[in-house]
């Protein structure tokens, strides 16, 4: 089958959209499909539309309904005839169908052969409004693949104790990258070992400022910059727990699926998102505010059995559920659902 692969972002590949692009690439390729990815941070909209008409595929997969589906998907689908499947990915579904982008995704979705959630959360939120698209949604959980581990440290030494509280995010709002400091501080003047790491690109230039500006007023917090996909499993697996503090998230966040597949407790937010994956108690914690994120770090500093077996079990949850091999199948027999073949 030949497919066009249209997504946000592919550079820098640790962004969300990059990271799930570049696994279905690679595991559509390895199945012996032929795929073209066509990224909107490297060409404009106007340009994929031109290089998708003059050199058609079977079927066109958009990554997000909004960027990647308004912007180019819908129109190549228009212009040429060829079916399109559009996968959510959060923000189109938590801000573009909320904001003034809601008749252009709307439109996206109406007109898309079908239309692919992370989790069945996103799909009832989305039907909840609009009920007509329940023939053409699909659940597709995302597969996890770990990121390589040839980080360098340079001065930075974890080996005396520390317990590490790790955030892999891009700094932009909804990450809400900032509001582990508060409650780790106070962790922090309880336990010294207490540490904070926090790596991922400025995404947003004032919030990023902000955070930045916020982390240098706390000695045990760290911001690391952007690390790469072939160095950040070292930052995994030296973690003793993994953060998210979204406030909302496309289904599951790759670095949740990441955390619990390096056997890591997780500490989540309690969003869609996270509930999907993070099960309380049992592969990590759900917090609802300052409160609860502090008292369930303190479980996890001070009960190391206990972070091992929440470790364990995400693990095991991530073998069983989350394969890159069975997402490419499940896209895979939607694509010949779509097409036919």
């Amino acid at each position: 089958m030949k497919i066009t692969l249209i997504t946000p972002y592919y550079h820098p590949p640790a962004r969300g959209n990059a990271v799930t692009a570049r696994r279905i690439e690679r595991q559509l390729r390895a199945a012996g499909h032929a795929v073209t990815v066509h990224s909107l941070d490297a060409a404009p909209a106007e340009d994929i539309l031109r290089r998708i008409t003059a050199d058609p595929p079977d079927l066109i997969h958009a990554l997000h309904a909004y960027l990647g589906g308004a912007g180019v998907a819908r129109e190549a689908g228009r212009a040429t005839g060829i079916p399109y499947l559009i996968t959510l990915t959060g923000s189109d579904v938590y801000e573009a169908l909320e904001d003034t982008r809601r008749r252009d995704t709307l439109a996206v979705l109406r007109d898309a052969a079908a239309v692919a959630a992370f989790h069945k959360c996103v799909r009832c939120r989305v039907l909840d409004h609009h009920p007509s698209l329940a023939e053409t949604m699909a659940v597709i959980p995302q597969g996890v693949e770990l990121p390589g581990e040839e980080f360098d440290w340079g001065n930075e030494r974890f080996d005396r104790g520390e317990f590490v509280f790790f955030l892999p995010a891009g700094l932009r709002p909804v990450k809400n990258a900032a509001f582990a400091l508060g409650p780790l501080a106070e962790l922090h003047r309880e336990e010294p070992r207490v540490r904070f790491l926090l790596a991922g690109p400025v995404l947003d230039r004032e919030y990023g400022a902000a955070t930045l500006e916020a982390i240098d007023c706390h000695p045990f917090a760290r911001y690391l910059g952007e690390v790469g996909r072939d160095a950040i499993g070292a930052l995994f697996r030296r973690a003793d727990a993994v953060i998210n503090s979204s406030t909302f998230e496309g289904g599951m966040a790759n670095s949740v699926l990441e955390a619990l597949a390096f056997g890591k407790p997780v500490l989540a937010s309690y969003i869609d998102g996270n509930r999907s994956v993070v099960k309380e108690g049992t592969t990590g914690f759900l917090f609802r505010g300052e409160r609860e994120f502090l008292d369930r770090a303190r479980d996890l500093l001070r009960n190391p059995a206990l972070g091992r077996r929440l470790g364990e079990q995400g693990r095991e949850l991530v073998r069983e559920r989350f394969s890159p091999g069975r997402e490419a199948e499940a896209y895979l027999e939607l694509y010949r659902r779509i097409t036919g073949a």
